[in-house]
């Protein structure tokens, strides 16, 4: 061997053996000029590259959702459960989900659980307006995102609520509005004489759209008899809607404030023969959907749980690193429609609702940045503002499932 060529090696060592005692791999040298080039770039460059360790560190199999459901065996809310897990399962995520078991004490104890098990965001549940604060304070404490679904907290609330770094948004229904919908209606068919069955008065769903539909139906000409506050299932709005119709046999129209509630006072409506009393409904659960279709439910409104798809969604593109804010920089507040079913389409509603989900995995996707880098916010209201029965069965047939014919019958175009 040449002496050229052996101190030509003798170099290559040093220089190799140098490389090493600095650190001095190949990635490393691009990440310490990286390192460089950022440091002498703007705060939202640095912002930017926080972001892109989030979602490069963690992807969205990586995440765990925590759920609460209020009651288990409610169909109003377990079907919002179903919602949740296929969503998640939809999108790869991990899930935990508990049951409240109806007590309002309990919610607060499964939050610490959630917490405790080390889920990364909670997807929460308010069925009174006192947990909302408390349930933010704990998420706060902990350090663990949320959003809330179904049950719009009140003002005062979504103040508390939104000064919270932890809260990322909230997807629900304005439900003095769905119980407005209801008693225009049965005003506008010259009902004069309502009853109500409703939930608790300190939840906000129940009250809301009780105060509504009274509001309103009032408003038209007509007057509510009575209302049986705190009905908690079918069993017991059975009992409830029976010791009213004892009560009012005169009564022209009755309004139930969920699906169980309304199943209940068709069972009671059953044994009331001497009674003509018309039935509106909010929810539409299967046997809300059959009483619609052999007359026993003169109108139903419904359909808002997608709104737990959304709030998923809007909480993993936090947890992503790209937290979507409304104009002020807040964490957004979305109303969820509330959809008015005709009775010719409970078929097609049974089937792409009730039996499967009315969006698809593929397509809630797209509100996620792991799939869609570009979501934005204005992608999750353009979605809410165009949902309806008629916008989602159109999206059906798009995705080969129903047929023009199909729609057609049901007089969609």
């Amino acid at each position: 061997m040449s002496k050229k060529l052996i101190r030509l090696i003798a170099m290559v060592l040093v220089i190799s053996m140098a490389l090493v005692a600095c650190g001095g791999k190949t990635t490393g040298d691009n990440n310490n000029n990286n390192n460089t080039n950022n440091n002498n770039n703007t705060g939202n460059n640095n912002q930017d590259q926080d972001n892109d360790d989030v979602v490069n560190g963690k992807s969205v199999s990586d995440l765990k959702l925590g759920l609460n459901n209020f009651m288990k065996g409610i169909y109003s809310v377990d079907i919002m459960e179903n919602a949740f897990a296929e969503t998640c399962k939809a999108l790869g995520v991990q899930t935990m989900i508990v049951n409240d078991e109806g007590k309002v004490e309990k919610t607060v104890t499964n939050v610490d659980n959630m917490i405790s098990a080390g889920v990364d965001g909670i997807v929460f549940f308010g069925i009174s307006e006192t947990l909302f604060p408390v349930v933010s304070q704990k998420c706060e404490d902990a350090k663990v995102p949320f959003t809330v679904y179904d049950h719009m907290p009140s003002d005062e609330n979504l103040e508390i609520l939104k000064a919270n770094p932890y809260f990322k948004g909230a997807v629900a229904t304005r439900d003095l509005g769905t119980g407005r919908n209801m008693g225009e209606h049965a005003a506008s068919l010259g009902l004069k004489k309502a009853l109500i069955i409703t939930g608790k008065m300190a939840d906000p769903t129940h009250s809301a759209r009780t105060n509504g539909f009274k509001e309103t139906f009032e408003a038209g000409g007509g007057q509510v008899l009575n209302i049986a506050w705190d009905a908690s299932n079918l069993a017991d709005a059975t009992a409830k809607a029976n010791d009213l119709l004892t009560a009012h046999p005169d009564a022209d129209c009755i309004y139930a404030s969920n699906g169980d509630y309304g199943s209940g006072t068709m069972q009671a409506l059953a044994q009331h023969t001497n009674v003509d009393a018309k039935l509106f409904v909010t929810d539409l659960d299967p046997d809300v959907l059959d009483g619609l279709e052999n007359g026993s439910i003169a109108a139903a409104n419904g359909a808002h749980w997608i709104n737990v798809n959304f709030a998923t969604t809007l909480l993993l593109n936090s947890l992503l690193g790209h937290e979507l804010k409304d104009a002020d920089g807040n964490a957004p507040i979305l109303v969820a429609p509330v959809m008015a079913l005709p009775a010719e389409m409970v078929e097609l509603y049974d089937k792409f609702w009730i039996k499967s989900q009315p969006f698809s995995g593929e397509e809630l996707k797209q509100f996620v940045v792991e799939w869609n880098e570009d979501v934005s916010l204005q992608d999750y209201e353009d979605v809410l503002a165009n949902y309806s029965v008629e916008t989602r069965l159109k999206q059906k047939e798009a995705e080969g499932l129903i047929t023009a014919d199909e729609l057609k019958a049901v007089g969609i175009e």
